[in-house]
């Protein structure tokens, strides 16, 4: 600290000095005795000029320790805003929040916005999910069955076809030569066997007329050998010219018949030359038909494998046409998720770009080889696909479900969080959100299963909770971010809870509330286990004032009496959560008192 003296040797303390010696502060001390002890001396003893110094000191001297003090007191203010500075962004920090959120938290002045959602009973089912793909129920790929070019080929991929309908046609001269050729055969054959009846015939007849020749020969060799031997008129060289006679006739009868049978066996030959050139006929008159290349089933053009023009022969793929009326989803499913896949097990499938179009349908067969390398097994379900709008290759999302459990709680996988190790989820209970421990159990896509720690009709929040704080105060909105009138979040479930008495307005002091449950269908009065009553007033940037509650069963069913004292004037807040295994409702109502 420095100091001057004034043109009549005043000391000045220098205003501007910013540091002191803290340590000056004893000496001052032990001078200021001193500066007493002079004071005290008489007047008469000491002269006036030392007087007025001894005064000058003692002044400047408490003046200094003024300054001191005053210093002392602004580096202490100082330090401490510094530490408490320190102290709220530590806190921030170990929050995940700015010193800006710090500032802005103003408990029930500035609500945190949030969005909530109902938990209610409903079936819940455990599922894998897997990208699959789609394939048609039947696929076919068109072969000609001939060597020919191909003309008229008019089929191209996205073509509605009908089995039997032509597709193409192949222009096989080789083909025509080949039937011609056999017709001709045909007819050969047949005049052949025309020119042996002729022939047969007139073998026929010839063999009659030496048959009736032989036989009169033999008979007049009969009367000849008779009279010869009777009477000896005839010679015996007329005799033996009849008797050669007969014999040659009847030779020549056996010769003719001997021709009789090769003309016959002609005939046959001709008969099974032409059968024979009439099944080659009809051979390749099918094998012509094969130049017409039609459709073997019904569905839809996949792919064409050749241009019109080419030359194409047996085993040479041309078309690929799939059957559409069905198609077969297929998932590649992990060892570890099969349990609990079987035939019949039911599936839900999107495809990809089209979540909102749900596609259900029931695994149907499951391959019986796993992939060498992935280690994983394909998975199938044939679904119906009237209007065609599944499409082979596309990728599909194949939820399976794997287990079924009705009237279960669950909430979407975003709410659950983890607080002091725990699982837990953010619930809000009138006005403010307090966290709740929760046991899950099966997952199912975005949603778990809650086994434990959350009633029917409770109000999870689904987002917004970052920088919640127990007793944080809330304000519920929807999708849109736009605030959700109170009476849009109470009443759920099967109950109704209705306050009866006081209405709005309540006295400071001792208050008796009258509250009814009814059922949310009929209107009457129903008796349920127990009620859970909270009454609360929200405090700026405080958590809220609970207030003592006592409830009690009225004498007339569904009817409780709410015994507490509101010690406060301001806005009372009550919520009424009903406790029974069968009914599950809940309420929030406001309570003013003077």
């Amino acid at each position: 600290m420095s100091q001057t003296t004034d043109e009549n040797n005043h000391f000045i303390i220098n205003k501007n000095a910013e540091t002191t010696n803290l340590s000056s502060l004893d000496s001052l001390k032990k001078e200021i005795p001193e500066a007493e002890n002079d004071w005290a001396v008489k007047e008469g003893d000491i002269p006036s000029v030392n007087k007025s110094i001894s005064w000058r000191k003692i002044v400047i001297q408490l003046a200094v320790v003024a300054a001191i003090v005053g210093s002392i007191s602004i580096v202490t203010k100082h330090l401490k805003s510094s530490s408490s500075m320190a102290g709220m962004e530590g806190m921030a920090h170990s929050k995940g929040m700015s010193m800006e959120d710090m500032m802005r938290v103003d408990g029930s002045s500035n609500p945190t916005p949030v969005r909530v959602e109902s938990v209610n009973l409903s079936m819940m089912q455990a599922s894998v999910s897997y990208t699959g793909s789609v394939r048609p129920y039947l696929e076919v790929t068109v072969y000609p069955r001939v060597t020919g070019q191909l003309t008229e080929y008019s089929a191209y991929p996205g073509h509605k076809v009908k089995a039997g309908q032509v597709l193409a046609k192949l222009n096989a001269t080789e083909l025509s030569a080949e039937v011609e050729e056999a017709i001709a055969q045909m007819e050969a054959a047949k005049a052949e066997e025309q020119a042996t009846k002729k022939e047969l015939g007139e073998q026929q007849r010839e063999i009659e007329r030496m048959t009736a020749e032989s036989i009169y020969l033999e008979k007049r060799l009969q009367r000849t050998q008779e009279v010869l031997l009777n009477s000896g008129a005839i010679a015996r060289n007329d005799f033996d010219r009849q008797k050669s006679e007969a014999t040659a006739a009847k030779a020549g009868l056996g010769a003719a018949k001997v021709k009789l049978e090769r003309i016959q066996a002609q005939i046959a030959r001709s008969q099974a030359g032409v059968a024979e050139a009439k099944v080659k006929i009809q051979r390749l008159q099918v094998i012509e038909g094969y130049k017409n290349i039609t459709s073997p089933i019904t569905g839809i053009v996949q792919e064409r494998m050749a241009d019109p023009g080419v030359v194409v022969q047996p085993g040479m793929g041309i078309l690929k046409i799939g059957d559409y009326r069905q198609v077969r989803l297929q998932a590649n499913v992990s060892q570890q998720n099969l349990t609990g896949v079987k035939i019949g097990s039911p599936i839900v499938a999107r495809l990809i770009g089209h979540e909102r179009t749900k596609i259900k349908g029931r695994v149907t067969s499951i391959f019986p080889k796993a992939g060498e390398e992935t280690r994983t097994v394909t998975v199938e379900a044939v679904v119906d696909n009237p209007e065609g709008q599944i499409m082979a290759g596309q990728a599909v999302e194949m939820q399976i479900i794997t287990a079924s459990k009705p009237n279960t709680l669950s909430v979407p996988q975003a709410a659950l969080i983890e607080y002091t190790g725990q699982k837990a989820v953010w619930v809000v209970e009138g006005k403010s959100a307090k966290p709740k421990f929760v046991t899950t159990g099966l997952t199912s896509g975005d949603r778990i299963e809650i086994i434990n720690g959350l009633q029917p009709g409770d109000f999870v929040i689904t987002s917004g909770y970052e920088r919640l704080i127990e007793n944080s105060q809330v304000a519920a909105i929807d999708e849109a971010g736009q605030p959700i009138a109170q009476h849009h979040i109470v009443n759920s479930g099967n109950t109704q809870i209705k306050l009866v008495s006081p209405q709005g307005k309540a006295v400071a002091g001792d208050n008796q509330l009258i509250l009814a449950v009814h059922d949310s269908q009929t209107g009457k009065l129903v008796s349920v286990d127990n009620l859970e009553v909270n009454v609360t007033m929200p405090m700026k940037n405080a958590a809220p004032m609970s207030a003592d509650v006592e409830v009690k069963p009225d004498t007339q069913p569904g009817r409780f009496l709410v015994n507490t004292y509101l010690g406060m004037g301001g806005e009372w807040e009550v919520t009424v959560k009903v406790k029974d295994k069968l009914r599950q409702g809940q309420n929030h109502f406001i309570i003013h008192t003077p």
